[in-house]
C-alpha cells in the first residue's frame, strides 16, 4: 500500500451532527439574489454546485449560512470553479 493511503472501511454512515449536511441541498446567492446554483457534494473544504448542465468547485469559506439558502461572501472564480467542477464530474458522474 502506497504511504498516506488508507485502507477504505466501507461506506460511511450518516452523522446527524455533521455541519456539511446543513449546506447540501441549498441553493447558493450572490449579493443580489441571483442563485448561482445548487450545492450537491463536497470534495475536501470545496462544495460542488450544479447550476443547469453546469458544475462548479468553490472554497466553502466562499459561502455562509442563511436562513434557507448559502450567500456568497467572498469572491469567486468562476471559470476555475467550472473547470474544477468539470473534473469532478468526469470522475464522479460519469459512467464507465
Amino acid at each position: 500500500m502506497a504511504r498516506g493511503n488508507k485502507k477504505s472501511s466501507g461506506p460511511k454512515e450518516f452523522d446527524p451532527d455533521d455541519f456539511r449536511d446543513d449546506y447540501l441541498s441549498r441553493f447558493v446567492k450572490d449579493s443580489g439574489n441571483t442563485i448561482m446554483g445548487e450545492t450537491i457534494g463536497f470534495e475536501g473544504k470545496d462544495l460542488i454546485l450544479k447550476k443547469e448542465d453546469d458544475f462548479f468547485r468553490i472554497p466553502m469559506r466562499s459561502v455562509d449560512l442563511e436562513s434557507d439558502f448559502l450567500r456568497l461572501v467572498k469572491e469567486v472564480n468562476w471559470k476555475k470553479a467550472r473547470k474544477e467542477g468539470e473534473k469532478w464530474r468526469k470522475r464522479e458522474l460519469d459512467p464507465l
